[in-house]
């Protein structure tokens, strides 16, 4: 059976009209331009994130900086300068 065409595939829209085009060029309001931060994704099995929230709950921390804790404790079991002390080596490094 052959495939229906579909109404949006007959549609042509000048790209300077597009709303895509002006929400492209708009940063979201109320976020700073963070260039020394990456963003990343973890993906954990779900009991492990729901011991991670416990912990977080308990001790009143955000889950963010038990991750970082975590993250300081593999670099310096590797022989690694902790995450504070690289912060602060990026901070040195950025040009006035």
């Amino acid at each position: 059976m052959a495939k229906r065409p579909s109404l949006i595939d007959s549609l042509s829209i000048d790209a300077g009209d597009a709303p895509a085009a002006e929400a492209e060029e708009k940063k979201p309001a109320g976020r700073k331009p963070r260039p020394n931060i990456v963003h990343t994704s973890v993906y954990l099995p779900r009991p492990v994130y729901m011991k991670i929230r416990e912990i977080a709950y308990v001790t009143d921390q955000k889950i963010h900086d038990l991750i970082m804790e975590g993250i300081d404790n593999v670099l310096r079991n590797h022989g690694h300068p902790g995450v504070e002390v690289l912060k602060e080596q990026m901070q040195q490094d950025r040009p006035a």
